[in-house]
This record gives C-alpha cells, sequence and structure tokens, in this order.
C-alpha cells in the first residue's frame, strides 16, 4: 500500500508539472517546445498507465479532465492533442487487455467540476477581477469541492488526496518556476539571511 500511494503520487505529480510546463511554453513562451513536445508522449503514456493499473479513480480524475479539456476547446497546441491522444489510446488498448474500471459517478462528478474550473480560468485571463479573486479561479478549486464529495459519497479512500494534491502542486509550482517567483522568493530569503549575519 505504501509503494503504490507512492507511486501515485510520483505519477500524478510529474502530470500536473509537465501539463503545465506544455501549456506554458505554447502559451506564454515560456521553457522549451522540444521539451514540451517530449513531455506530451511520456505524459500521455503515463496517464494512460495510471488510469488502467489504479483504476476507477485515476479514471474518472483523468478521463474527465481530458473530456473537460476537448468539449472547453483547451487543446490548442500540437502536444496538448498528442498527448491526449496517447493518453487516451494507452488506456484503451491497457483496458482492453486487462480490462477497464469506469465509475460513472465520479467520472460525471469530475467532469462537471473540471469543466468549470476550465471556464473560470480561461475567464480570468486578461481580466482584471483583483489579485485574490484571479488567484482563486487560477487555482482551479472547483476539483477540490469535487474530490471532497466524490471521497465522502463513493467513497474512495482519504489517501487519493495526496496524489490529488501532488498534481496540483506541481502544477502551480511549475507555474510559479516559469514566472520566476520562486527565484525571486530565494533570492529575498537569501538576502533577508545575510543581513542576519554580523
Amino acid at each position: 500500500m505504501p509503494l503504490r500511494i507512492a507511486i501515485l503520487v510520483s505519477s500524478y505529480a510529474f502530470l500536473g508539472g509537465a501539463i503545465k510546463y506544455i501549456d506554458q511554453a505554447y502559451d506564454e513562451s515560456m521553457g522549451s517546445i522540444r521539451i514540451a513536445k517530449l513531455l506530451a508522449v511520456l505524459s500521455g503514456l503515463l496517464m494512460g498507465t495510471v488510469m488502467v493499473l489504479d483504476g476507477g479513480f485515476s479514471t474518472a480524475f483523468f478521463l474527465a479532465m481530458l473530456i473537460s479539456l476537448v468539449v472547453t476547446k483547451k487543446i490548442d497546441n500540437w502536444s496538448f492533442l498528442v498527448g491526449t491522444l496517447i493518453g487516451l489510446l494507452t488506456f484503451l488498448i491497457g483496458g482492453f487487455v486487462w480490462g477497464m474500471d469506469i465509475m460513472l459517478v465520479p467520472l460525471a462528478v469530475f467532469l462537471i467540476a473540471g469543466a468549470v474550473d476550465e471556464l473560470a480560468d480561461g475567464y480570468a485571463h486578461g481580466r482584471d477581477l483583483g489579485r485574490a479573486v484571479e488567484y482563486f479561479l487560477h487555482y482551479r478549486p472547483f476539483s477540490d469541492f469535487a474530490l471532497v464529495i466524490i471521497i465522502v459519497t463513493v467513497p474512495f479512500d482519504w489517501i487519493y488526496m495526496a496524489p490529488y494534491f501532488a498534481f496540483t502542486f506541481s502544477y502551480l509550482l511549475v507555474g510559479m518556476l516559469d514566472e520566476g517567483q520562486v527565484s525571486q522568493s530565494v533570492r529575498v530569503i537569501i538576502r533577508k539571511a545575510s543581513q542576519l549575519r554580523p
């Protein structure tokens, strides 16, 4: 069980960071397009594999995410398209061989929350809504609400919060790295620490 959760957490963290990197590389010219293309292939393979091996929760989470990206027309570059196709193909092939565990209620809840998050995030871009509101919408909070609802009602084990938030924090961290926020914070800390020396 600990090894399984560790693998899930690592996989979700990789996928969260990779998806954000690809998004930033194409939309804001931050990072390398070549790396983004490589990450798209790796992410598709990993996502499909995780859905097959973990089953219910991961299938609902990632399948809902892919469907919501298609519905809200967020697949707007080559890498996202290839990653999505590879992820779905890997899931279908693996599911055909080892079986699929698709739970309709969690899928529907995550799908609705994911679509709302995508629309809210898109709405926040390019608008002056205030820092707090923009952060709230860019954070995509509705999937968090969906997670709690699913864990309580389905029920899934609370341990699934670990991989879920690993995905979220990795996604946010890569965004902060690209924007220079982390490096700037580190410089501030070092400067303040140096002022404390005699």
